[in-house]
């Protein structure tokens, strides 16, 4: 049985009423401490059509708070809602368990406590170490505070996607094999080794977004590419 505080902070009263992406996402991201089987019970609750659009509304939120240099955590993310998301609409059949199994373990690493190290841009700011979805929020936060920070994601990998998920999809038709790794890293391989310091990661759809117009958005100095005060170029002898 449910505890009723767990039931009381997420606001939920009986199972008709799971259906909100609050709710879901107040269930990723509170601090109360929610058992393996709490957290299953919950998501089994839940009407499967509305589970799906909560799981995908979950991730298009905080897919908005990924670093825009940090294109490997906004894979690896993409991925993980596109799996789950699928998953979903199988938890009246075999898919459940994996389903619980994979949002559990997600929600694990979302809230691991100190494992991003946040880095303030001037001293307006304080050094921070906090968790992914902590992070996230900070990033999101920014553009209201005024205070910019390098993110430091590499304590916090988000761990593979299970290869017996993977099969077992694939054996649904989910994803058939022939499709390889696309739906894994979503074209992003394709992308420029430099980038616009203003591109967003979620704009790019693959075999649409025109890249040559991404390249033609650099600013040298703006991206990293050439050093603001000693603008030297290789091959060039400035002493003669």
């Amino acid at each position: 049985m449910i505890p009723q505080d767990i039931l009381r902070e997420l606001e939920i009263d009986d199972a008709e009423s799971f259906r909100y992406f609050e709710q879901f996402a107040a269930l990723m991201e509170t601090s109360v401490e929610v058992d393996y089987d709490t957290f299953a019970e919950l998501l089994r609750m839940a009407d499967p059509e509305a589970l799906t659009e909560m799981v995908r509304s979950f991730f298009e939120d905080i897919i908005r708070g990924v670093p825009d240099d940090n294109m490997a955590l906004y894979s690896a993310l993409e991925a993980r809602r596109e799996v789950l998301e699928t998953l979903s609409r199988h938890m009246e059949d075999r898919g459940a368990g994996f389903f619980i199994d994979e949002l559990y373990n997600f929600r694990e690493w979302f809230r691991e406590p100190e494992t991003v190290l946040c880095v303030p841009e001037d001293r307006r700011g304080s050094r921070q170490r906090l968790s992914p979805c902590e992070a996230m929020m900070l990033y999101r936060e920014e553009k209201l505070s005024g205070v910019g920070y390098q993110y430091d994601f590499s304590e916090a990998v988000l761990g593979e996607i299970d290869e017996y998920v993977l099969s077992m999809l694939e054996e649904l038709g989910e994803f058939p094999a022939e499709a390889g790794d696309d739906w894994d890293d979503r074209g992003l391989d394709e992308l420029p080794e430099e980038l616009p310091a203003d591109f967003d990661p979620s704009s790019y759809i693959p075999g649409e977004t025109d890249l040559s117009e991404l390249i033609g958005r650099l600013d040298p100095y703006r991206d990293g590419l050439i050093d603001r005060d000693n603008p030297v170029i290789d091959g060039i002898d400035y002493e003669s």
